[in-house]
């Protein structure tokens, strides 16, 4: 059975201790957990990298412990990095291990989920008269750092580390910008730091924390209540088969932070599980928890998700906001009849694009008038003039109207073809071994220097391939049948009408669950 060592300093003696890491069942099975897509890596996503180092303290005097810097690809010297402190950094850089956390960095932060953040994973310190230890876990120094209720480790923290790394690294003064997490007794620790001092560390992430009689830390509940509220975030997480024994119940001792944060009004979120004393649901649960963390740093952008097709005859907005490419965007759905005076699409700073869902409408765009029908797209660049009305008694199309972040190229869009009709039936159906294709178009536009769309009928119980990644964001529209999305680490379900939106760099992949083939578009841009 395995265990987690530790040795702790009491009147100069070492008394050494043992915590099991899978405790007695309390009556309930535990979950089984496994990373997800967001902790794998991709071609595509810029890879950060990592270093290790060795620090001698004079605050833990007579000790040497390891460190690790992992470095984004998209760091840049000219602005302040975010900064985010692991203690058993050993446990936490391991990209074989149960957190992976370079490898969620990379992921997160070309996804826009977090900010471009320096990551430093830090073990405990070990006393040089000790000998050598086998593994970090077993430091002489753990304990007493990390369980030790008092400012000191975040004094260390902030008089030795970071200054150390500030000398090579533009790391921001903003405690908004700076999180520190841990686990176990790392946990608690990463707590004190903040609530010693909040004016340095904003955001905190503790697994399995040892709030528990070892050296005070039961005690925090009750300090929580009664000192001032603190301006700091915190994300717990436990399981229900955690420790029980001596120093206390590590269950328990959660539920009852939980509480404590709830009563004084923190911003705080208790992630509740079934596992024992182990990195696994934690590690699984580490991009969730990370773009929670970070979600008050970052643009609020629309979210990888299902839309669901509007029940009503109204037009009706499925989704609206910002996405990395594009300032604005909102795509709606628009009811016509053929008793109705049609509708003017003329704008003169943004671009739009109109798929039909059902029945004929005549559309007209600056000279050309066309009748079409069902999934034939019109594509319309700023400034032109545009037209629809219903030929059939009523008809349905989707339309996405945004505005890119970058500068509007309307002579790149000429080149490209300006405004487009496209015709469904007339474009050719290309069979493969998982169903087929149609292809619309592959171009640019005045807001996209990149514009993709494409039809796909998926044979049932054919998956499209293997969660994969691209800096384009993507709209997949459900024509017909049955399907289900993983995107990140979710799994979604959609059918006719309703929409996947999958926002640049995450992971993602389709697949038909349905008796008979679905149909879907697929369009992307950047």
């Amino acid at each position: 059975m395995k265990i987690f060592q530790r040795l702790i300093t009491c009147s100069s003696l070492y008394v050494l201790f043992v915590l099991i890491v899978a405790c007695p069942s309390r009556g309930s099975s535990q979950e089984s957990y496994m990373t997800g897509p967001n902790s794998d890596s991709y071609e595509g996503i810029p890879q950060g990298k990592v270093s290790k180092h060795q620090w001698k303290s004079k605050i833990y005097p007579n000790t040497i412990r390891d460190y690790y810097l992992y470095v984004p690809s998209q760091y840049n010297p000219a602005d302040a990095s975010a900064l985010m402190v692991f203690q058993d950094g050993h446990a936490y850089v391991d990209v074989q291990g149960q957190f992976k956390v370079p490898i969620v960095f990379d992921n997160l932060i070309a996804q826009g989920e977090m900010p471009v953040t320096i990551g430093l994973f830090i073990n405990p310190g070990h006393d040089l008269d000790a000998g050598k230890v086998d593994n970090p876990w077993k430091s002489s120094n753990r304990s007493l750092e990390y369980d030790t209720v008092s400012d000191t480790y975040g004094k260390f923290l902030l008089e030795e580390m970071i200054p150390e790394i500030k000398k090579s690294f533009n790391i921001s003064e903003d405690p908004k910008l700076r999180a520190i997490a841990g686990m176990s007794s790392g946990g608690i620790c990463a707590f004190s730091a903040a609530w010693f001092y909040p004016e340095a560390f904003h955001k905190v992430l503790s697994h399995i924390g040892s709030f528990t009689d070892i050296r005070g830390g039961h005690n925090y509940p009750s300090m929580i209540r009664k000192q001032d509220h603190k301006d700091i975030k915190v994300f717990l997480q436990d399981g229900s088969n955690d420790l029980n024994n001596q120093y206390g119940d590590w269950w328990l001792a959660n539920l009852q932070m939980e509480s404590a944060l709830k009563y004084k009004g923190y911003d705080f979120k208790l992630e509740k599980g079934s596992g024992g004393h182990n990195g696994l649901h934690g590690g699984a649960i580490l991009p969730e928890s990370l773009s929670w963390l970070w979600s008050d740093v970052v643009p609020k952008r629309i979210e990888s998700n299902v839309y669901r097709f509007p029940g009503t005859l109204a037009d009706s907005v499925m989704i609206q906001g910002e996405t990395m490419h594009f300032d604005k965007m909102e795509l709606k759905t628009v009811q016509l009849s053929n008793s109705s005076d049609g509708r003017n699409l003329f704008n003169s700073n943004q671009e739009q694009i109109l798929i039909i869902k059902e029945g004929d409408v005549q559309v007209k765009v600056n000279s050309r008038t066309e009748a079409l029908g069902k999934n034939s797209v019109i594509v319309i660049m700023p400034g032109d003039n545009a037209f629809v009305k219903s030929l059939s008694p009523s008809s349905t199309y989707y339309t996405m109207i945004y505005k890119s972040k970058g500068n509007m190229d309307v002579r790149r869009a000429r080149k490209s073809g300006g405004s487009t009709l496209i015709n469904f039936e007339e474009l050719k159906f290309k069979e493969h071994d998982k169903g087929g294709i149609r292809n619309f178009f592959h171009r640019s536009t005045a807001m996209c220097p990149y514009y993709e769309m494409h039809v796909t009928t998926l044979k049932s119980g054919i998956k499209s391939h293997e969660p994969h990644t691209h800096y384009a964001t993507e709209v997949v529209l459900v024509i017909s049948g049955q399907t289900e999305m993983e995107i990140g680490n979710g799994v979604f379900r959609a059918q006719e009408g309703d929409l996947y939106f999958l926002p640049s760099n995450v992971p993602h992949a389709i697949k038909n669950i349905g008796s008979g083939p679905c149909e879907y578009f697929a369009f992307q841009w950047n």
